[in-house]
């Protein structure tokens, strides 16, 4: 696809100095930018030589930048760099060719399944028996819906995403490849002699609008009641989600997180890369935990900035941090001391034998 300077400005709501009949034929980074490609400036501190060095076409820059050296691409202006590249690929996206609406005669549907005829199915996807299939629904080759499934309109499932009996899915809701859905949490009692006995778990998941599951990223269904991922909701791949868990709107978790059972997020949270939580706990809305942090007690501030593990204020954690780096330091004073100790006791002992 091919679009003019002009017509992404008006696109982003952005305004340029130059000539905006020059095309743009795709999104580059601005190390890499070449001729034809729009690249973007969102950090001048950081990135400025890049722009001044740029190959690209345009441009898209802070609409407070000003240049202290001739940029060779044409500056489209923005409020928001980032805000104005997630629109622009988004509706590069949506121009892509679509799949065509329908059920291929390679997928598998159950009789007793509604399958929208906006909807699409792919070769070698499933659909269980009294699932129901919303308008506009991608079903990618070996997805699959099980048994009483709800997925409602403008969904996606990727390759291998599974979704699995009596669960229930929102409307725009995204799981990428492989992403599970309603498996079996990990709920075991044991017994007299040590062994575990596997405990049923007859609830199910339910996904509000809007959620995006990550690959190979699990939600177990619950035990009893639901599991559930509430509007707006970012999961990140490899993300653990155990049964009974409530996560509240917008909250958005990166890689490798895991949220022990029955565990309640507010909204807005932020969890970092590989944080692990305890069960049972409660999560303020607007908390924001740092990377490889462990949670261990609820956290009732709203708002609260956590780090470590066991995870504790920000500003306690940095200034532990900050204590443990002197240690060395007082470490050798405390040695320079002990010498300086040793060498008096020294020159006392004889007068004190006289």
């Amino acid at each position: 696809m091919e679009f003019t300077v002009a017509q992404v400005a008006g696109l982003l709501n952005g305004t340029f100095t130059g000539d905006g009949t020059r095309v743009l034929r795709s999104v580059a980074r601005i190390e890499d930018a070449d001729e034809g490609d729009l690249a973007f400036l969102s950090n001048p501190t950081k990135y400025a030589a890049f722009a001044y060095a740029s190959k690209a076409t345009a441009l898209l820059v802070p609409s407070d930048f000003e240049p202290e050296q001739a940029l060779a691409p044409v500056a489209i202006k923005v409020a928001d760099v980032q805000k104005a590249i997630s629109t622009l690929l988004g509706f590069y996206q949506s121009q892509l060719p679509q799949p065509a609406a329908g059920i291929d005669t390679l997928a598998f549907v159950h009789p007793t399944a509604k399958v929208d005829p906006a909807a699409h199915v792919a070769p070698f996807a499933y659909v269980g028996q009294g699932a129901v299939v919303g308008a506009n629904t991608i079903l990618e080759p070996h997805s699959f819906v099980g048994a009483e499934v709800q997925i409602g309109e403008s969904c996606l499932l990727q390759s291998g995403a599974r979704v699995l009996q009596g669960c229930v899915l929102g409307n725009r809701v995204r799981l990428l490849a492989n992403a599970v859905v309603g498996s079996d949490g990990f709920g075991h009692t044991r017994e007299e002699d040590g062994a575990w006995t596997r405990i049923a778990h007859i609830g199910n998941v339910v996904i509000e609008d809007d959620v995006e599951i990550g690959a190979c990223t699990t939600v177990d269904r619950a035990v009893m009641g639901s599991t559930i991922l509430r509007r707006g909701v970012k999961l990140d791949n490899l993300v653990m989600v155990a049964h009974n868990v409530e996560v509240g709107e917008h909250t958005a978790a990166a890689a490798q997180v895991g949220m022990a059972g029955s565990a309640r997020l507010g909204k807005r949270i932020m969890l970092g890369g590989q944080v692990g939580m305890a069960g049972h706990i409660t999560l303020a809305d607007d908390v924001e935990v740092g990377a490889q942090s462990g949670i261990k007690d609820s956290v009732t501030t709203a708002g609260a900035k956590l780090f470590g593990s066991p995870a504790k204020p920000f500003r306690v954690w940095a200034g532990e941090q900050a204590s443990l780096r002197r240690v060395g330091k007082l470490q050798d004073q405390v040695r320079a001391l002990q010498r300086q100790l040793d060498a008096l006791s020294k020159q006392l002992s004889p007068a004190e034998e006289a």
